[in-house]
């Protein structure tokens, strides 16, 4: 038996993101275009020691006998690619996405095959346009040999790949390299038009007892809503931070992690009507710290919360004046009872099921029944009885409707101030099918806070149900930014599947789907998705199979009551091209 002669070899892996779409606006330009681009990413492929050993329409596959190599090319690449592509207009640009592997691959004679390879393939299909994507295997080896910030993206489950593999985002400076890990991090942010401070407000540990876990939570709540929404500042989303709870952790691990420079800490002991919070300001790299503590009566936790934003702020930003922050502060409740119950409704409101929904609801009557003028509480109640609708949890579609239009007016009057309130009510517009009126709720909360990563996801999905594809994305890729390692992050990723199913790539769509599924057993309705969007691109053994979960996982699904969906009354046409996809799979009409 003839031995199979194998290697170590870093892989690189790139494509052109809506190729497809390209070439139908101007099949020539587009294809000249990418031959000039091709002779770059080749030149820079030499410069750095590596080899170009495959192709396939846009896209290539390098190899290189070292992993600092291959990253170092890909963001000289890119950096040369997007240089050369500011003079197109912008829907005829041309957006590099770049995967990168270190892995053993099989040579047969000038190709290389196997996993190493297929690995980098899957990873530049997940990097965002113009980004770059690698696994754990490259990350080992770069620690002090690139200046560039890694960012992980956790583990992830890759289209025919057995095993998760560890995924990071190579956070690159358009500028030329210079500076440090900090400086690339402020270059990052500037993508997105922010040159500033860049910082995450890490869960507080609680010494008050297990059952005043929920307090503690909202604690950081608070200090993290008053400091995203300082303009000054790049703010890291709560729901990437929580998922440090419970963990010890390093804070330089933190900022590489989440690509800041600063990260707060701190302690909360609440006991009878006294309160204490203890805060700690680490300046990542280098651990230097700040404290500051805080202690009074239990109705001082406002004041506290604000006080403590508005010290974190002038320590890390002395330009920061106080008056910034008394802007960014939001109207307390009238009644710190009401409020208690919206911090225990808090988790369930992103529980994603509806037993969640069931468990949030009675808690923010309970908060409205105490203070019926709070609007944060009506505001989050539209918001559950619209996730009802959505994903189609209730039996009574038109009762929810109702309860969250009702909802929807009672918070209107007195949430102007409140960014999470807004986007709690646009997100329920959404789901009741008001675009319009939703876009302006969500408009109002980024406004506010440019920070608010689930004010940029709700949006990309009402874009999505506007039939605007290209903005959608952009802003789903915003809010996945702003929140790299959120526990909701397969919403934002079905909610690009949706954009790229719009925009014409089934596949793309259907992967992304598939992965969201494979990561995330619990979630079932990107099974409807999924079903669908394999039906419409002819993967008919993908549909079938897809329908087969789906029914396993929601016995009494019917096309009939999908299309029941509000979402669905602003496009006919999408709905109609569902419909058939999920039909083609041989789903139950009603």
């Amino acid at each position: 038996m003839t031995a199979v002669n194998r290697k170590l070899a870093a892989i690189l892996s790139t494509d052109v993101v809506g190729f497809s779409r390209l070439t139908a606006l101007d099949e020539e330009t587009t294809v000249r275009e990418l031959t000039l681009c091709h002779d770059q990413i080749a030149a820079r492929v030499l410069e750095h020691g590596g080899r170009i050993f495959g192709s396939a329409g846009d896209g290539l596959v390098a190899e290189f006998p070292s992993a600092v190599q291959a990253v170092r090319c890909s963001v000289e690449m890119q950096r040369s690619l997007l240089s050369r592509s500011n003079d197109l207009p912008q829907d005829r640009r041309l957006e590099f996405r770049i995967g990168i592997n270190l892995g053993d691959v099989i040579v047969s004679g000038d190709d290389l095959l196997g996993d190493g390879v297929n690995i980098a393939a899957r990873l530049q299909e997940m990097a965002a346009p113009s980004g770059i994507c690698i696994s754990g295997s490259v990350r080992e080896h770069l620690d002090g040999k690139v200046l560039f910030t890694l960012t992980s993206l956790g583990e992830r489950v890759l289209k025919n790949i057995p095993k998760p593999v560890s995924v990071f985002r190579v956070d690159w400076p358009e500028e030329n390299g210079e500076g440090n890990e900090a400086g690339s991090v402020r270059s990052f942010s500037a993508r997105f038009g922010k040159d500033q401070p860049s910082i995450v407000v890490m869960p507080f540990d609680n010494l008050s007892g297990q059952s005043d876990e929920y307090f503690v939570d909202g604690v950081v709540e608070e200090i993290t809503a008053a400091l995203s929404r300082v303009r000054n500042f790049f703010v890291i989303a709560r729901q990437s931070a929580f998922t440090y709870k419970g963990r010890f952790v390093d804070v330089r691990s933190v900022g590489r992690e989440l690509g800041v420079t600063y990260v707060v800490e701190g302690t909360v002991r609440r006991g009878g009507d006294r309160l204490r919070i203890s805060v700690q300001l680490v300046e990542a790299e280098m651990r230097t710290q700040l404290w500051e503590r805080y202690e009074g009566a239990i109705q001082d936790i406002f004041e506290f919360q604000d006080r403590i934003a508005a010290q974190v702020a002038g320590a890390v930003h002395p330009a920061i004046r106080s008056a910034e922050i008394e802007v960014a502060m939001r109207k307390p409740p009238s009644s710190l009872r009401a409020y208690d119950l919206v911090m225990r409704a808090y988790p369930y409101l992103w529980g994603h099921n509806k037993d969640a929904i069931k468990r949030a609801i009675p808690l923010l009557q309970d908060a409205i029944g105490i203070d019926p003028t709070y609007g944060r509480a009506h505001a989050f109640l539209a918001w559950c009885h619209a996730q009802n609708l959505g994903y189609i949890w209730t039996e009574e579609p038109e009762n929810d409707l109702e309860c969250a239009l009702s909802a929807i007016e009672a918070a209107a009057a007195s949430i102007d101030d409140d960014p999470t309130a807004l986007t709690a009510t646009g997100g329920a517009l959404s789901h009741c099918g008001d675009q319009e009126s939703a876009s302006a709720y969500l408009e109002r909360a980024l406004a506010l806070d440019p920070n608010n990563a689930w004010g940029w996801a709700r949006y990309g999905w009402v874009a999505s149900y506007k039939g605007q594809p290209d903005r959608a994305r952009e802003r789903f890729e915003r809010a996945m930014t702003l929140s790299p390692a959120d526990p909701l992050a397969f919403n934002m990723r079905m909610g690009l599947a949706l954009s790229l199913a719009l925009a014409g790539d089934l596949a793309e769509a259907v992967s992304i789907a598939r992965e969201v599924v494979t990561k995330h057993p619990e979630v079932t309705w990107p099974y409807r998705m999924m079903t669908a969007w394999s039906a419409m691109s002819g993967d008919v053994d993908t549909a079938r199979w897809a329908a087969k979960k789906l029914l396993a996982a929601e016995p009494g699904f019917t096309i009939q009551r999908y299309l029941t969906r509000p979402v669905f009354r602003a496009a006919p046409q999408w709905a109609d091209q569902m419909a058939e996809g999920l039909r083609q799979a041989g789903l139950p009409e009603s």
